[in-house]
């Protein structure tokens, strides 16, 4: 698709007990938009992840995978299995704008390097969890990301592995993880940890609900604990058609002083609690409509996953269509904050990128997050050398969509909240669930209320957590029994370790090592 011209970069670092051949084969040994040494050994490729058989289905799936050893001991350091959500986003948008050891923003799409190659350009993120474990993505189901099925292929569309839901899923991804284990059997010795945002709510607790399940499990026995972020619980909790009516979208919103304080109590006078609550009631009343319109139009735009984002570029989660007329067409014409309030703004709208016009679009958000990373690593990832440098096929066709897009997807997991109880009262598994306190798709409000109606008991009410046990404050945090705890984190999005990175970084290193969150001192800074 790109020419580009091929930036070498050494890595360091060796992997502990002995490499199979086929992970050997692919390692990879450059990067291209990174011009240095990698911090560790990086591999991606290919492995089997279900047969007809295995599945019911007519096909035999392929994951692709990225693999980011430790950059300190990837022998002793936990290794974090990563996916994101949806369903349909691939988790190469995790690594390489959330958590990796390397991210993209706008000026990726204005160096000197991006002139000359068409590769956008990597920067080195200081928050990756490469720094404390071992990090295994998950592109999950195909054909998301570069994973495949066939008879289709590398070259196959959203719809050429057939139809998936929740249940299909979790077993396709316990296939991949026991397949992967093959390949790299040296991380049998380390502890897992599942870890994801948003529909990853699903995922997460469904593959963990068939690990421990598993008596020929092998990784079983290794996994330590899961954590979801921002995530859908079920259709009957969240994520679905019998999920909450408006009421938790009123209370985030007045909480977060977004309309009148008048308005609010008229809409909580006029409207039946039953319909603001909802779990399957719609709300009818004609009074209580009329109001909860006019709520809206008070709100105005905002991004639908991070309500104070000042970013004014196109802040998609799919990427651009590229055209075959003009391979460096990449989204930046696009007006400011023009989102909706319940799915974030798409467009198809493409301007040619020209090196006369550089502009350096990188203006940190209010969440001092670098802006327009998504974008490009959707350029990334679809470049020529990339995909050599992936192990993929010169034509093999990269999806990722959001919310079931471009793809068949169907919700069929109701309600987990008994699993969350059951994993409390019953294993040994610690549990994180934690929200940014400024999302507004799956918000803080709704979190609190589903955590604390699964009837375990408090050991540590609702406090303050912070990153120095002073005034750096982190957010807030619920503790109960059976190593369950709720989180939130201030001032962040859905995508927590994109917008609030050394946040992320700090919570995740405390709860992995099992340690207890740090309180605040009692003292507020004085101007």
């Amino acid at each position: 698709m790109f020419t580009v011209v091929l930036l070498v970069a050494l890595v360091v670092g060796h992997s502990h007990g002995q490499d199979t051949p086929s992970a050997l084969q692919d390692e990879i040994k450059q990067l291209p938009g990174w011009n240095d040494a990698l911090p560790s050994r990086h591999f991606a490729g290919h492995v089997a992840a279900g047969t007809a058989t295995e599945l019911g289905v007519d096909h035999t799936m392929f994951e692709h995978y990225y693999f980011v050893e430790s950059e300190k001991d990837p022998k002793t350091a936990p290794l974090i299995v990563w996916t994101n959500g949806g369903p349909g986003a691939s988790s190469m948008f995790g690594l390489f704008v959330e958590l990796g050891p390397f991210y993209f923003d706008a000026s990726s799409l204005d160096t000197l390097e991006f002139n000359k190659t068409g590769v956008p350009t990597m920067y080195r993120n200081a928050h990756s969890w490469s720094t404390i474990a071992n990090v295994l993505i998950i592109n999950s189901p195909p054909p998301i990301g570069y994973s495949y099925c066939t008879p289709a292929g590398q070259t196959g569309d959203g719809y050429s592995c057939g139809t998936w839901n929740d249940t299909k899923t979790a077993v396709h991804n316990e296939i991949y993880l026991e397949s992967w284990l093959q390949r790299f059997p040296q991380y049998k010795q380390n502890d897992w940890y599942l870890i994801g945002e948003s529909y990853a709510g699903i995922y997460v607790p469904t593959l963990a609900r068939r690990i421990i399940n598993n008596p020929t499990s092998n990784i079983s026995t290794l996994l330590k604990g899961f954590a979801v972020g921002d995530g859908c619980v079920g259709s009957d909790v969240l994520c679905g058609a019998n999920g909450p009516g408006p009421l938790f979208h009123l209370e985030f919103f007045r909480g977060h002083g977004q309309f009148s304080d008048k308005l609010y109590h008229a809409t909580k006078a006029t409207c039946p609690y039953d319909q603001l609550l909802g779990y399957g009631v719609k709300v009818t009343d004609k009074a209580c409509q009329t109001l909860l319109a006019q709520v809206d139009q008070q709100i105005g735009a905002y991004y639908a996953y991070n309500l104070y984002d000042s970013c004014w570029y196109q802040n998609s989660l799919e990427p651009p269509k590229m055209t075959a007329h003009n391979e460096r067409q990449y989204w930046s014409s696009v007006p400011p904050m023009q989102h909706s309030t319940t799915t974030p703004r798409t467009t198809t709208t493409a301007t040619t990128f020209t090196t006369s016009s550089p502009k350096r679009r990188a203006l940190p958000a209010v969440n001092d997050y670098p802006c327009d990373g998504p974008q490009a690593m959707f350029v990334w990832v679809q470049t020529p050398q990339v995909k050599a440098a992936l192990h993929v096929a010169a034509d093999a066709n990269f999806f990722s969509g959001d919310n079931g897009v471009g793809f068949t997807y169907n919700i069929t997991e109701p309600n987990l909240m008994p699993f969350y109880v059951q994993v409390a009262k019953e294993t040994n598994l610690r549990v994180l669930v934690y929200n940014g306190d400024t999302d507004p798709g799956i918000n803080s409000f709704v979190a609190q209320n589903w955590t604390s109606s699964l009837g375990l008991k408090e050991t540590e009410e609702w406090r303050p957590w912070t990153l120095d046990n002073k005034e750096y404050m982190g957010g807030y945090v619920t503790r109960y029994e059976g190593n369950f705890d709720y989180l939130t984190i201030r001032g962040s999005g859905h995508m927590v370790p994109e917008f609030k990175p050394k946040v992320t970084l700090a919570f995740l290193t405390k709860w992995i090592n099992n340690e207890e969150w740090d309180t605040w001192d009692g003292k507020n800074l004085e101007l």
